[in-house]
């Protein structure tokens, strides 16, 4: 397979990414550890646990270091030393030396307020008097490996060096549409804040939303990491109109445009425990006060105009949509490149792209063969029901998928077994006992239903009701899909809790018949999409999965995949149960979930799919293993991403792939989440891709592949593509659409796939407002537009660690392809398709932290 790139790097994919230059950085302030300080400082730790008898306390780093940002308009890290850098002789590092009298106040202030004792003065004066720091060039602190010259710096550096680059973008106005200035202002994390500039729009019919646009800035590395990368990306932070479940806020003191923007923690009123308004957490605004400076009060409401103190939260309704839109996307790209001096990153056309995606459900013709596939002679469908609406909606999704034509499930009753193909039935069942919500008990003891011959599987449709606005308090759904999975049964909902849209009276088309009368033809039915979807789930988690897979690889006269292969996804998360009312915490556990999809040579066959199942146990079919998983606290405790875990985990990982026994005379593809798995395997890294150890090492498979997949923040956001007929609007971005591009760094390879989201594809004229206009430049009779979530481009990152017999041209299509073809839903899917099917598997789970929703894991 030919890889052929563009040559003109203008003319491929430009992202918010920046090589920055080392020696560009400037100095940087280290104050020398005193070891007296430091015996001090662990005195006044230990009087705190003392004080609250709870030993895994620590005195809040943040308070002191957010304070003297506060005043100083500097980044500060305290004791970088215990971030397991080399600085450990450093008591404080920031961008310049500061006021003595400002550190020994703020640590004084700092010490009296963690020990309770507003007399104490051991910290400062430990302090010399006129202590002083060293300065040193930034880039001195980069590290290079001398072979490969991959590059490393302390954890500081990386605030250090965004608080620096922020700066320079900050210096003048981002122009939108080349005439209206827009100030960004820093805030005490170093990203940059349109705050003088909010949008403010009726909430209601009493309240005002606001919200403000913001850049987040970050410094990364990209595959062969020869420099590190400032990162840019845009967002929208809508602001709570209550400080209800508020847990930070954005705080302008008023001492000038030049000041950073404070983030601060905060505590939203408790009234039962006597905190009737919202407060700053922590120290900080009584350190800030100590110094001089205004003193910080939270406002028991919000007015119509966006004042000093804006609430940071999730409003779960806002006038103001998500997302600035790909215009000031575009935009930003141009001021960086203008402020900094830097072309941004961008990605080499490549004759490699992908096909249009089959987005139907399975045809009836094609599920027999699917049932088979999944390791059945036959599939039940039990659509159990609380309500007659719900019942008839099961029975008309249900009813497209018959082999006979214009086939209506209506009046069946319940307990008939239905066949809608050779290998496929339905049954009605109703069961509100089992599905309403509440604290009853729920059994499932001779239910017919249950009853099943040899071969036979079954797969439960289930209603459920739930309002975002008023949630139940016992919710039935994860009880019952773990009773469900106890008789080894998948399950999906469907939400009684919908409306279908009304038909436009506009819409009505009119026709003449063959006399010549004209007649008026209704409009069809708005489909069920909440049906349709969860029966399409249901198939998924079913592992029933037609031939579209196959025929994804086929594009033309080329074939991506022309033999067999074995293609597994490793999904890896750190799962983190929330604190509950009572003050407990459950322990965080790490969730591992393996699946393997069984790719033919035969493009028209479906794809079998497997999972691992319980450590130590034989591979089962993805159906049974689903079913097994729901049954099973999440994840596994005694496991995390922590250091002093990583070799259990590669254990594990390494056990779960020799359980599966995959056959010698089949290829193994192994696919890997890049932010979840690269801290545990260093061959997964930027800076030592494929140099280091691999998941799949100890198979000593003779054909062994690893892919490394990305989709997170730290893959560049793509801006514009510079090829292709340009958009006439100048200020408007020219956007990729099946493309993959390339990029090189010492001879390590990287691979974008781009393309603007399904909403914005699709025939949503709000999703595309971003597009035409910014959030400042909409016009009035437009408004109606902010609430629409204005979409960008999703990127998915390919690497490949280790490319076994495949040519790495190969690998990526094929990843490209698995990605934007999935295997149920009726759009792409920002993960291939093994990887995306172990993460649903997780996203199942009925303690998992959401509701598991049958959509791709794409925003």
């Amino acid at each position: 397979m030919t890889n052929t790139v563009t040559t003109d790097l203008a003319k491929g994919l430009h992202t918010l990414a920046y090589e920055i230059d080392p020696q560009s950085l400037g100095t940087v302030a280290i104050y020398p550890m005193n070891p007296d300080f430091l015996a001090g400082w662990d005195g006044m730790t230990k009087l705190l646990q003392n004080r609250l008898a709870r030993d895994e306390v620590m005195p809040s780093y943040t308070a002191l270091t957010v304070a003297l940002t506060a005043v100083t308009g500097q980044p500060v890290t305290l004791f970088p030393g215990r971030q397991g850098t080399r600085d450990s002789d450093a008591l404080l590092i920031t961008t310049q030396p500061i006021d003595p009298w400002i550190m020994h106040t703020a640590i004084r202030k700092f010490e009296q307020l963690t020990t309770g004792d507003h007399t104490s003065d051991t910290l400062a004066a430990l302090l010399p008097i006129g202590i002083t720091p060293r300065i040193e060039n930034l880039a001195d602190f980069i590290e290079r490996d001398k072979v490969n010259q991959p590059v490393s710096a302390p954890r500081w550096f990386y605030q250090a060096a965004r608080w620096e680059l922020a700066r320079r973008l900050a210096a003048e106005p981002l122009l939108i549409d080349g005439t209206y200035p827009i100030q960004l202002r820093m805030d005490t994390e170093g990203n940059l804040l349109a705050f003088d500039n909010p949008i403010s729009l009726p909430s209601g019919k009493t309240r005002t939303g606001h919200a403000t646009q913001y850049v987040s800035t970050a410094i990364v590395t990209v595959p062969g990491a020869a420099n590190f990368y400032l990162s840019l990306d845009g967002h929208v932070a809508r602001h709570p109109t209550t400080w209800s479940f508020v847990k930070n806020a954005y705080i302008d003191r008023g001492s000038g445009p030049a000041d950073p923007i404070l983030r601060l923690p905060v505590l939203s009123p408790y009234p039962k425990i006597g905190r009737d308004h919202a407060q700053t957490k922590g120290h900080v605004a009584d350190v800030i006060d100590a110094l001089g400076l205004s003193a910080i009060t939270l406002p028991a409401e919000f007015g119509t105009e966006a004042g000093q103190v804006r609430p940071i939260g999730k409003p779960l309704f806002h006038p103001t949509g998500k997302g600035p839109g790909v215009r000031f996307l575009y935009q930003l790209g141009q001021h960086a490149t203008r402020q900094l001096g830097i072309q941004p990153l961008r990605y080499a056309k490549t004759s490699m792209s992908v096909k249009a995606f089959d987005d139907h459900a399975i045809p009836a013709a094609k599920i027999d063969d699917a049932v088979l596939a999944s390791g059945l002679q036959h599939l039940r469908i039990v659509c159990l029901y609380s309500t007659p609406i719900v019942r008839r909606r099961m029975q008309e999704v249900m009813a497209t998928y018959s082999a006979a034509p214009d086939t209506s499930l209506a009046g069946i009753p319940d307990g008939q077994t239905i066949q809608l193909t050779g290998r496929l039935s339905v049954i009605m069942a109703e069961a509100g006992d089992i599905l309403d919500h509440g604290p009853q008990p729920r059994v499932l003891n001779d239910q017919a239903w249950l009853k099943a011959q040899p071969g036979t599987g079954i797969a439960a449709l289930a209603e459920t009701f739930w309002d975002p606005e008023d949630p139940p308090k016992d919710d039935a759904k994860p009880i019952v899909r773990r009773l469900l999975g106890e008789e080894g049964i998948v399950s999906q909902f469907i939400n009684s809790n919908w409306t279908p849209a009304k038909p436009k009276a506009a819409n009505k088309a009119k026709t003449k018949d063959a006399q010549g009368n004209e007649t008026i033809v209704q409009p069809k039915k708005a489909s069920d999409y909440p049906a349709i979807g969860a029966m399409r789930d249901l198939f998924r988690q079913a592992g029933v999965i037609d031939d579209r897979l196959g025929q994804a690889m086929v594009k033309g006269d080329t074939v991506t995949l022309d033999r067999s292969a074995i293609l597994v996804g490793i999904h890896i998360r750190q799962d983190t149960p929330r604190r509950q009312r009572n003050g407990y915490k459950p322990a965080n556990s790490l969730v591992i979930r393996l699946t393997a999809l069984h790719a033919e040579a035969d493009l028209n066959q479906p794809w079998r799919v497997k999972s691992a199942g319980k450590p130590g146990q034989p591979w089962l079919s993805y159906r049974e293993a689903n079913a097994e998983y729901y049954t099973d606290p999440i994840g596994m405790k005694e496991l995390s991403r922590t250091v002093d875990k990583r070799e259990a985990v590669q254990a594990y990982v390494e056990q779960a792939l020799q359980a599966a026994e995959f056959p010698r005379d089949r290829p193994v593809v192994l696919f890997v989440d890049a932010e979840s798995c690269k801290g545990l395997w260093s061959g997964l890294n930027d800076t030592a891709l494929g140099r280091g150890p691999l998941p799949g090492d100890s198979l000593n498979h003779p054909d062994l592949a690893v892919v490394r997949c990305a989709s997170g923040q730290r893959v560049p956001q793509a801006t514009h593509r510079g090829h292709g007929t340009p958009v006439a609007d100048p200020h408007q971005p020219a956007l990729p659409q099946m493309q993959v591009y390339g990029h090189s760094e010492n001879g390590t390879g990287s691979w974008l796939l781009a393309q603007a989201s399904k909403t914005y594809r699709g025939k949503s004229i709000g999703a595309k407002t971003g597009a035409k206009y910014t959030r400042w430049t909409l016009p009035t009779d437009q408004a109606k537009f902010h609430a629409e979530d204005w979409h960008a481009l999703t990127m998915i990152e390919i690497t490949i660690a280790r490319a076994g017999s495949w040519q790495p041209a190969v690998l990526v299509e094929l990843t490209a392809r698995l990605c934007h073809q999935a295997a149920a839903w009726d759009d792409r899917t920002k993960k291939p398709v093994p990887l995306h099917l172990a993460e649903r598997s997780d996203l199942d789970h009925p303690h998992n932290h959401g509701e598991s929703t049958p959509e791709s894991n794409e925003p």
